[in-house]
């Protein structure tokens, strides 16, 4: 068995790789490699510092040098990131029957998810880097995204003060994007082999819901979202917290 340090390290690696746009067949097979020539390395007494001979950041820096860059990976992996940015950012308000467009907003809306995707590599290229902790990986994680969804509000708010909408959607065509939205977060579940992209979703419009369909005050449904999403970082959190202690 390898060392805590040594899983951390080689998580990390392949965080950092995997950002880096590297093809994924060769990151399983080098990082396969490594596992197997670290634990006979700690077997003899070494630490992951004396195998590697230099910081892991350099160590990653001359990987990502010598292995070519997946452009045709890259190429298929961005609509499914556009895809999912944009129904996370109007699936609230078609929800809430508000959605309205405006000229701005559809410039904007591709340059500032491109400027989303770069804070996101960048962040956690430091985290694989840097060998952060798990707990430190979670902190930057809600540090890139509440950058993200303060850059998509400055354009979505921003740009509603400043240039009138061309576009205001009926009920119709509201659920019909409802519908979209909720199609792309179940292809997303199923491509990324994960529920995440179902059910923060899905506690996240709580609130959007509870405006459309419920005679509570603003200040209710606010005090519902604020409750929701308190108890979704507390739910992974200690997620993270029992996967660290196992």
């Amino acid at each position: 068995m390898l060392s805590a340090k040594s899983e951390t390290f080689i998580e990390n690696l392949r965080l950092y790789l995997v950002t880096s746009g590297k093809k994924e067949k060769e990151i399983i097979d080098l990082t396969g490699e490594l596992k197997v020539h670290l634990i006979e390395a700690e077997k003899d007494g070494k630490n992951i510092d004396e195998i590697i001979d230099c910081t892991p950041e350099q160590y990653m820096n001359s990987l990502k040098r010598e292995m070519d860059t997946d452009f045709k990976s890259l190429a298929k992996y961005l609509p499914i990131f556009f895809a999912g940015v944009t129904a996370y950012f109007i699936m609230g308000p078609a929800i809430r029957g508000e959605l309205t467009l405006n000229i701005v907003q559809v410039i904007g809306f591709p340059l500032t998810a491109i400027a989303g995707l770069l804070i996101y590599v960048f962040f956690l290229q430091q985290a694989g880097k840097k060998q952060f902790s798990t707990k430190r990986l979670f902190l930057i994680g809600m540090i890139a995204s509440a950058c993200v969804t303060i850059l998509f509000l400055l354009l979505l708010l921003g740009s509603g003060l400043f240039v009138q909408p061309f576009y205001t959607g009926s009920a119709t065509v509201n659920w019909i994007i409802v519908g979209i939205c909720s199609a792309i977060f179940i292809l997303l579940a199923v491509w990324s082999k994960t529920w995440l992209t179902i059910w923060l979703p899905g506690i996240l419009f709580i609130p959007d819901v509870l405006f459309r369909f419920s005679n509570f005050s603003d200040t209710t449904i606010l005090i519902i979202g604020i409750v929701t999403f308190v108890c979704m970082f507390v739910i992974i959190i200690l997620s993270l917290f029992l996967k660290t202690k196992n």
